[in-house]
């Protein structure tokens, strides 16, 4: 067997799980972005759940033929607010991820 009989032997059998796209996260002045390199997925087969602490993304597309399944759990630097996390997929497959910071503060109470 040929070093390319190897290679794409291995190839093959990478893909069967689920893979961990490659991510960046930034800390910014009012809370944290998050870029995630996901080529071939489209909205449609494309999940992100939030909570306080991190974000979970689950996503499949067809890359050369191959179906692949993407799974990545980013955890926040900071405190989120889930409710007003926010997400776009560009047409090359990089997904731009804004979550605000969770407020940090005092709220009015009232006294009876």
């Amino acid at each position: 067997m040929g070093w390319f009989y190897r290679e794409v032997r291995w190839g093959y059998f990478a893909v069967r799980g689920a893979v961990e796209p490659l991510s960046e996260i930034r800390l910014v002045k009012d809370g944290v972005e998050v870029t995630v390199d996901l080529p071939g997925v489209s909205k449609e087969n494309l999940t992100l759940s939030a909570s306080e602490d991190a974000i979970l993304l689950e996503a499949t597309s067809m890359v050369g033929g191959t179906p692949v399944k993407y799974r990545k759990l980013i955890k926040m630097p900071i405190p989120i607010d889930p409710d007003g996390v926010k997400a776009k997929l560009s047409d090359n497959g990089i997904l731009y991820i804004y979550a605000p910071a969770k407020a940090k503060g005092f709220r009015r109470v009232e006294v009876e």
